[in-house]
């Protein structure tokens, strides 16, 4: 189940806001039929087939909304809560914004009222510059924050432009003058600064609602030198074709004789990097899937070669969209960019240099191109998504880790094997 920042099992989501409760068979408290109901409903995305009678879904997008965001000056800082107070500039009645983290990565530890199974990704870097870039918000009005340093950004507020570079590192461009900083910690916000954030309502006793954010991403353009290290990546747009047999007739209409349809491969990314001066591979892959010893199984598009990203308009740009009939390929879980050169080290904030994979944010299924032939929509292509009808990896339970599973039942298209793969026998799946 695909969560704003994280990916959860049913068991996961019947834990409750804590996700430490044992699972709670009946009740997640998202429903309106819950007890006790939610003060703010949520939405569930499901997409799937009808299969012998029965909906079954294949893909789960749960959120309070898909499309819940916001943007706005920074009017005012609460440090010690990690609170934004977010509208018109010059204004102080605007929204009230915390980051939903319960580590305190970017800020303030978040108070333990605020549903987990909502959190900020931990791995990735949700809360950024335009470039990638990590922001933070200082814990501390008065005292430096280490984690959050005031030297990280130019002690001038209209310097919103800069390469954040070590002593005697150039800068990544004429127009992101270099500052000295350390580029293995976050950028500090202020007052005055454009963000867009994205969130869920939630009230906090004695406190009214606030925004609990899972995303936050500054009007700033920070940039790392020119192969140094650590770089930042991240993913703004992730679409992927999920190709598919043709239907030349689709049960029970055995009397159709030719559905007119097209299926398509098209990927396309979009993204942005500190450092334009090199490249990005792209890849496709499902992120902790494991097949015959193989971890993150999947393949590259680009090839080491990469992407070349803008040092222009936008710069650090990278984007690509590969051709519509291109060769099938199975269909993956998530999207990766990673920066050419990078050794990809670990750093001491949890997010990894030059890496950075999310979710593919949409997939394209197979469409009908006369509209009322055969009358109803195409089936949804599940037999193409490996490691819905594979399984692999592990999940956590109450009990210790269990092998993860081919989804059951199935949300069958009416093709039982996966897409043909040139013309001989192979298919997308085959060893997958």
């Amino acid at each position: 189940i695909t969560m704003p920042g994280q990916y959860l099992t049913a068991q996961d989501l019947f834990r409750g806001p804590t996700m430490q409760a044992p699972a709670q068979a009946s009740n997640s408290g998202l429903a309106l039929l819950d007890t006790p109901a939610p003060r703010v409903p949520f939405e569930a995305e499901l997409i799937g087939n009808i299969f012998q009678g029965s909906y079954i879904a294949g893909v789960a997008h749960i959120s309070q909304g898909a499309l819940h965001s916001g943007a706005g000056f920074i009017q005012k800082i609460d440090h010690e809560k990690g609170e934004l107070t977010i509208g018109a500039k010059g204004g102080a009645q605007g929204a009230r914004v915390r980051l939903n983290d319960p580590d305190g990565v970017y800020g303030a530890v978040s108070v333990p009222q605020l549903d987990a199974r909502f959190q900020l990704d931990k791995e990735n870097s949700p809360v950024h510059a335009r470039t990638g870039f990590p922001v933070c918000i200082p814990r501390s009005a008065v005292a430096d924050d280490p984690k959050c340093p005031r030297g990280n950004r130019p002690a001038d507020s209209n310097i919103r432009q800069f390469t954040c570079a070590r002593p005697g590192a150039r800068a990544a461009s004429i127009d992101a003058p270099r500052h000295d900083c350390n580029p293995e910690l976050p950028i500090p916000l202020r007052v005055g600064d454009y963000v867009t954030y994205s969130g869920m309502l939630q009230e906090l006793p004695g406190e009214g609602f606030i925004i609990a954010a899972h995303g936050l991403e500054a009007e700033l353009g920070v940039y790392t030198s020119p192969g140094s290290e650590p770089v930042y990546v991240f993913i703004e747009e992730a679409i992927q074709g999920t190709k598919g047999e043709r239907f030349s007739t689709i049960p029970p209409d055995e009397a159709t004789p030719s559905i007119p349809q097209e299926e398509t491969t098209r990927f396309r990314i979009v993204g942005f990097t500190t450092d334009p001066s090199r490249n990005v591979e792209i890849k496709i892959a499902d992120i902790g899937r494991e097949v015959n010893g193989q971890n993150d199984i999947g393949v590259s598009l680009t090839g080491p070669a990469g992407l070349t990203p803008s040092n222009g308009p936008q710069m650090g740009r990278f984007r690509n969209t590969w051709p519509s009939k291109d060769a099938a390929r199975a269909v993956r879980r998530d999207a990766i960019a990673e920066v050419g050169g990078s050794p990809h080290a670990k750093l001491a904030s949890g997010l990894t240099s030059g890496k950075y994979g999310a979710p593919v944010g949409e997939y394209i299924f197979p469409e009908r191109t006369r509209f009322g032939v055969p009358g109803y929509a195409l089936p949804v292509s599940f037999e193409n998504f490996c490691f819905l009808r594979a399984g692999g990896g592990t999940m956590p339970t109450d009990t210790g880790p269990q092998p993860i599973g081919a989804i059951t039942p199935f949300p069958e298209s009416g093709h039982p094997l996966s897409q043909p793969v040139g013309n001989g026998s192979a298919r997308a799946c085959d060893g997958q």
